[in-house]
């Protein structure tokens, strides 16, 4: 079988082999679907790894991740592996790179939806650019099947969530220690980042429209206030309307540095009241069906007076399954305990902040196994 020197392009730390890698001997020095872990990891690869086969298979698509993977930890490492190609040199297929991130995200909402959606609320830490990116993938990926969208139509909505501030990326962290109103230069970027961001994925070869136009035109509103292009109503495409959406609610229910991040239902509340209009009234009513009066993950007061997490969401919307945290008189339990939201005492009289009452939440304990990373 031919063999030849593994090429610069196709090592990314933070991303998996897509082939064997042996050294001059035949030793396996890495094997597809691993992950390259470090530099120095790479720089040992280049140096020594050899890769036997034809050019096609060696540049044929990534692994799915392992089958043992949780629906959780599939989200946090399309979220570790996101962060690496947009931080890092491009992958030298940037397309199928994203899109084989997106399988993951698309993946874990298949599995456990429910998981997927707490994840937005509960798993809040590492860098936000990316971790918004995900969260926004998740609502799309739901509300899309909700919409029963082609599949065409839906793996470019949810490629373009993860690629939709690519124009700003290096910006975007930075902005959210900003504590008064963005500068004359920082509001130019910012408004400038959709066509910025098309430009750069045609740059790293994305072809597909509906990607592109959905990065261009995701913060284009209804009532023509938006940018770039100041679009109306039917002239913004579906994928856009539905990415902008998701990118407001996730980006409310995160918080700033100088703001609080927003209650689900608040949030949820405010871009149907408030932004319905300027986004997409009919299209709001089916991403706040899809993610529930109290989405998963939400915290709650019983009323019986117990603090609870909202655990599965069930079609009447305002009943969902919930895990008490505390007993009634607020002792708090050794673990959660399952209630039924139908049942009186353990109906929802409020929501409320978990983590300003103390509550650091493990979701593994909540979910079982679909939630371990």
């Amino acid at each position: 079988m031919p063999r030849r020197p593994i090429d610069t392009t196709e090592l990314t730390v933070g991303l998996p082999m897509r082939f064997n890698a042996y050294d001059g001997r035949g030793n396996l020095l890495l094997c597809v679907g691993q992950v390259i872990g470090s530099e120095a990891q790479r720089a040992m690869l280049l140096q020594h790894g050899l890769f036997y086969g034809s050019e096609e298979e060696c540049r044929g698509p990534l692994p799915p991740p392992s089958v043992d993977l949780s629906p959780l930890a599939r989200l946090l490492d399309a979220r570790r592996r996101l962060q690496a190609m947009l931080a890092g040199p491009a992958p030298a297929d940037f397309p199928r790179a994203v899109m084989d991130v997106a399988a993951q995200v698309r993946e874990a909402c298949r599995i456990n939806p429910d998981v997927a959606l707490a994840s937005i609320l509960l798993r809040t830490e590492g860098p936000y650019s990316s971790r918004h990116a995900v969260n926004a993938a998740i609502a799309c990926q739901l509300t899309g099947t909700a919409l029963a969208l082609d599949e065409g139509e839906l793996a470019a909505t949810v490629a373009a969530a993860l690629t939709m501030n690519i124009g700003m990326f290096e910006l975007h962290d930075r902005l959210l220690a900003c504590e008064g109103p963005l500068s004359d230069a920082q509001h130019a970027a910012v408004r400038a980042h959709c066509q910025l961001g098309v430009a750069r994925l045609r740059e790293f070869g994305v072809a597909d429209a509906g990607w592109l136009d959905a990065v261009r035109d995701h913060h284009e509103r209804s009532d023509g206030g938006g940018y770039p292009g100041g679009k109306r109503g039917p002239e913004i495409g579906r994928p856009a309307r539905l990415l902008a959406l998701a990118d407001v609610y996730c980006a409310r229910v995160a918080g700033r540095d100088y703001r609080p991040p927003l209650q689900p239902t608040q949030a949820l509340r405010w871009l149907f009241l408030n932004e319905g209009a300027m986004l997409d009234g009919s299209l709001a009513r089916v991403f706040i069906k899809t993610l529930g009066v109290y989405p998963p993950g939400t915290g709650v007061r019983l009323r019986n007076g117990s603090l609870a997490v909202v655990i599965q969401r069930r079609p009447t919307g305002h009943q969902p399954v919930v895990a008490s945290l505390t007993t009634h008189d607020g002792l708090r339990l050794g673990s959660p305990i399952r209630r039924r939201g139908d049942v009186e005492a353990h109906a929802i009289a409020e929501v409320v902040d978990l983590p300003a009452l103390g509550f650091r939440i493990g979701m593994e304990a909540l979910w079982g196994a679909d939630a371990a990373d």
